[in-house]
């Protein structure tokens, strides 16, 4: 089964489990490496490393990340997918917490609403938020679809 057909297949709604490991190796990509490492991504999951290697071999098989043994594994499109959804609902969330309830980030609550986020509830929430870029700790936030229809309706109303 080739990347393309997969990632059309596979319904983008996975177990939170699948998520949270999309997810590291979203986040492992952003801090510098294309290829996580199985003791990077059991350290920030909190998991054994065998448990890392048996999720990426079921993972591959699901056409999600690309597994190579001692040297790691990449997210594929299927997974990309996922995991940019799951980033961008935790770092919407996070957001939210701050600059719009006026609490302190709860990184549970946080990672507990990121799965039941739907896309026109994060887009609704993305809107609210003013189409923001960067999450309290100052990290990228994916674009939405309202990010692109805000942009395009600034630019034919004349405002910036």
């Amino acid at each position: 089964m080739t990347e393309e057909k997969s990632a059309k297949q596979l319904p983008l709604n996975a177990s939170e489990n699948v998520e949270e490991y999309l997810e590291a190796l979203w986040v492992s990509e952003e801090v510098g490496g294309s290829m996580a490492k199985v003791v990077w991504v059991a350290k920030r999951l909190r998991v054994a490393p065998p448990s890392v290697v048996e999720m990426f071999k079921r993972l591959e098989k699901r056409g999600l990340v690309k597994y190579s043994p001692y040297r790691g594994v990449g997210l594929l499109e299927a997974g990309r997918v996922i995991a940019r959804r799951m980033v961008r609902n935790h770092r919407l969330v996070e957001l939210l917490m701050k600059q719009t309830l006026n609490i302190d980030i709860d990184e549970g609550i946080a990672c507990g609403i990121e799965h039941h986020m739907t896309e026109k509830f994060a887009d609704a929430l993305c809107s609210l938020l003013g189409h923001p870029r960067k999450c309290p700790h100052g990290n990228d936030i994916p674009k939405g679809k309202c990010c692109e229809i805000g942009r395009t309706l600034a630019h034919s109303t004349g405002s910036r």
